[in-house]
């Protein structure tokens, strides 16, 4: 019955934003909300404030706590982005050059794809790019998992997969998007899940500090929220590698289709010089004039298009 009322509620919205904000959110703002609480009040003065409330203000409680955990999520769902590139180890690179100096992790990870690649090269594929990408060594694992999925085109085919994959994956099979999609999921929901504890600890433990809390809750907390960050940051990197092995395999069997949608040089041509004067037609009201291009395009494929 629970799962079916999940299942229900998440197609409400989108499986991504359900799993990867609205869920994660709710549990850990309940957590803080019920901490910062129990640490004001006492579980008797809780409950006798909240038997005092008529049901209008009971329902408006719970509304205004409905709408804020949906803000909360919203929140964090524009910041998947910046979440993802905070785990791959950006934020600690772009320290490291600031200060000019190479950290020490980034230089362990180097010594590490360096030793995979002489001692167990299948490894190595899926955790770490090729050697020839060993200054754009990221600090973090999942930084590098990543980003041997990004730069596995450009080594092999010289497609910069930045500008090309939201050009190629239109052009996928649905199944394969949909083993994407369900990927991104999968790698993502972690990473929230051990983001959204850090915050959590943090403004649990400075709560209890605040309010001169039970020490043993204290520490508690602490190493609670610190195990479930490190548990969930681990569990993320499997779904990585998955979501990077598709991304590669993707570009090995389809790229085909970004050569095939391409226009044609002199489509492009003619096509440029169509839509300039179409342009002019609609805005400023010019003489209909984009005969000669457009004939040339239609007799350029003329064949393609078959009978009629």
């Amino acid at each position: 019955m629970i799962t079916d009322a999940l299942q229900q509620l998440a197609g409400l919205f989108s499986r991504r934003f359900f799993f990867n904000a609205l869920l994660p959110t709710f549990i850990f703002t309940t957590f803080v909300v019920s901490t910062a609480v129990a640490s004001w009040w006492t579980i008797g003065s809780a409950s006798v404030w909240w038997g005092q409330l008529d049901l209008l203000s009971r329902l408006l409680v719970v509304l205004a706590y409905i709408a804020l955990v949906y803000f909360f999520a919203a929140a964090m769902a524009s910041q998947w982005r910046n979440i993802v590139r905070l785990f791959e180890g950006y934020p600690l690179l772009a320290i490291a050059s600031r200060l000019k100096i190479k950290s020490l992790i980034q230089r362990w990870h180097q010594e590490r794809m360096d030793q995979l690649q002489e001692e167990d090269e299948e490894k190595a594929y899926f955790r770490y790019p090729s050697e020839i990408w060993v200054e754009a060594i990221l600090p973090t694992r999942l930084g590098n998992i990543l980003l041997a999925g990004e730069r596995y085109a450009e080594d092999r085919y010289g497609i910069d997969t930045i500008y090309f994959w939201p050009r190629l994956f239109p052009l996928l099979p649905e199944a394969l998007q949909r083993d994407f999609d369900e990927a991104v999921i999968q790698y993502q929901f972690p990473l929230v899940v051990a983001f959204e504890s850090t915050i959590s600890t943090i403004l649990c433990a400075a709560t209890l500090l605040i309010t001169h809390g039970p020490a043993i809750m204290f520490i508690v907390i602490l190493l609670g929220g610190a195990a479930i960050t490190y548990g969930a940051y681990n569990l993320s990197l499997s779904s990585a590698m998955e979501m990077a092995e598709i991304q590669k395999s993707a570009f090995d069997l389809y790229r085909d289709r970004l050569l095939t949608a391409w226009p044609s040089v002199a489509d492009v041509k003619d096509e440029r010089v169509a839509f300039m004067k179409i342009k002019g037609f609609v805005v400023m009201n010019a003489p209909p004039d984009w005969e000669r291009p457009h004939a040339d395009y239609v007799n350029r494929h003329r064949d393609d298009q078959g009978p009629r």
